[in-house]
């Protein structure tokens, strides 16, 4: 197995600038791939051969795309497929919501090969070891779409191995499994994208040069919700079946607890979690593979803010919530909240529930105006810190925008973003619109805020180190001593000049 050491190279924070260009550039390029024909593109008659690791719901989408790309460009091919579970396809009656409808079920091995153009008797391109698939040589890259746990491992392995990475959201399960893999993509210099497929989407860079451009004033406050509400419970949606089996599913490589990243190992024996067949197929209810909707749902509004603003790791992360209502076994909140402070002087909360449907809205603030991401664009509010105190406690009606920033987003998310990755494969460029850098700081905040719910700590990220430490009074005397002696973006009333000790013996004292 390829060692686990961190690379012996020097880590340097993404310059912001570069990121701009790259990332406008880079959707850009996403959209046009889009609308036009792959052989177009120069180098398109070099065909990507990719391995999928992982063939359960969210893999389906991707082997449909790259299996379609292929029969209309030729530009792709499914090389090879991996998944512990032999799988089912079977048409069956969805019952929901007082109807029934006819619906297909095809996941797992056996049918995500078929579905390929695999034999599925070939052993090194249909195999329950992942492994096997980096051995083959005319893998190219590989897709991985497996529960969370198991993503550092994989890409770092893939990499390893001479592959390029698309790896689904979160890029890993814990901020140290996050800079091994953004260490490892440096190492080995390939190409990685993380699927958080909106980061597709040309808004986030069009905001960001108007944000980094002055137009709303120094960013103050980031905030974003996620709310859902389903009868079943969340991630309950996710079916089992009595074809779920020991005899059908390897426990041992579900679990991983025979695999480590740098010595800690990726999940519980057999002894700890014994067969489940919903530990299995909902996965995302359980903290062992999981970090609910901290790491599954939050790292899309986290991953998109920090892009339209430039900001990349929190300094000071909490997390807070509780599992109140979806008593069903699970062990992952039904509300959270996520409070990111930065270096830079702003803060960043995303909450939410799995208990309502009722949204907030995504809002970048800043000192002279707001910008409110809607669809099909953002709106620009003004602000004027010279009018008074504010709006009043209760927003009795929305803000008319200043501005309206059309931008026109692709048809198809993950399609855009699995045509820059390519794009990027085959120019040999590092910088795919959702990079290893952006997703690492993206799960600093997302992890840390899970696991300061659950350990009921506040963590504090040491960049220097590139490790996380329990917060303590530093951040706040920090920003308190920065207050007296930095420079204030403020206009002080003139009264303000009576102010302070030096005057309380004045002549009326």
């Amino acid at each position: 197995m390829p060692p686990n050491d961190k690379p012996a190279v020097e880590h340097r924070p993404p310059d912001r600038r570069k990121f701009l260009r790259t990332t406008a550039a880079g959707a850009g390029a996403a959209l046009g791939l889009a609308a036009r024909s792959y052989a177009s593109v120069p180098g398109a008659n070099d065909r990507v051969r990719i391995g999928f690791l992982g063939c359960g719901g969210r893999a389906q989408a991707h082997i449909h795309l790259i299996t379609r790309l292929a029969a209309e460009t030729g530009g792709v091919a499914a090389a090879a497929v991996c998944d512990v579970w032999d799988g089912l396809e079977e048409d069956y009656d969805h019952k929901f919501g007082g109807t029934t409808t006819r619906r297909r079920y095809s996941q797992g091995l056996y049918p995500s090969a078929a579905k390929c153009g695999l034999d599925t008797s070939d052993s090194r391109r249909v195999t329950k070891d992942y492994r096997r698939v980096l051995e083959l040589k005319d893998v190219d890259a590989v897709c991985i779409a497996t529960p969370d746990h198991w993503h550092a491992r994989m890409t770092i392995d893939a990499m390893a191995a001479g592959k390029d990475v698309y790896v689904e959201k979160p890029m890993t399960r814990t901020p140290e499994e996050a800079t091994a893999v953004q260490d490892a993509a440096v190492r080995y210099n390939r190409v990685v994208a993380v699927g958080v497929q909106t980061l597709a989407d040309p808004v986030w860079a069009a905001a960001h040069d108007l944000i980094r451009g002055g137009r709303i004033g120094p960013v103050a406050h980031l905030s974003a919700g996620v709310f859902r509400n389903d009868a079943r419970g969340q991630w309950r949606f996710y079916r089992l079946v009595s074809q779920m089996s020991p005899k059908t599913i390897d426990w041992d490589l579900f679990l991983g607890h025979q695999f480590d990243v740098n010595g800690v190992k990726l999940g519980p024996s057999p002894h700890e979690v014994p067969f489940d067949r919903a530990a299995f197929a909902q996965w995302r209810c359980y903290s062992p593979f999981s970090g609910g909707p901290f790491t599954d749902l939050y790292v899309h509004q986290v991953t998109r803010l920090l892009a339209a603003t430039g900001l990349r790791f929190p300094g000071r992360v909490a997390g807070a919530g509780g599992l109140y209502q979806e008593h069903d076994g699970r062990t992952v909140p039904d509300v959270g909240t996520l409070v990111a402070d930065f270096e830079e002087g702003c803060q960043l909360v995303v909450t939410g529930s799995t208990l309502t449907a009722y949204p907030t809205e995504e809002v970048v603030r800043g000192r002279f105006g707001a910008v409110k991401f809607v669809k099909g664009g953002f709106q620009v509010v003004r602000d004027d810190p010279t009018g008074g105190a504010g709006l009043p406690q209760r927003l009795e009606r929305s803000l008319e925008p200043t501005s309206w920033v059309p931008v026109d987003p692709p048809k198809n998310e993950t399609e855009a973003l699995w045509l820059n990755f390519l794009d990027c494969v085959r120019r040999r460029d590092r910088n795919t619109l959702s990079s290893p850098d952006l997703g690492a700081a993206a799960v600093v905040a997302v992890a840390l805020a899970q696991r300061g719910y659950r350990d009921g700590r506040v963590y504090a990220w040491d960049n220097e180190r590139r490790t996380a430490v329990p917060a303590d009074a530093a951040w706040a005397a920090k920003w308190e001593h920065r207050a007296r002696t930095g420079t204030a973006s403020l206009s002080p009333p003139e009264y303000m000049k009576l102010a302070g000790p030096k005057f309380a013996t004045d002549e009326h004292g």
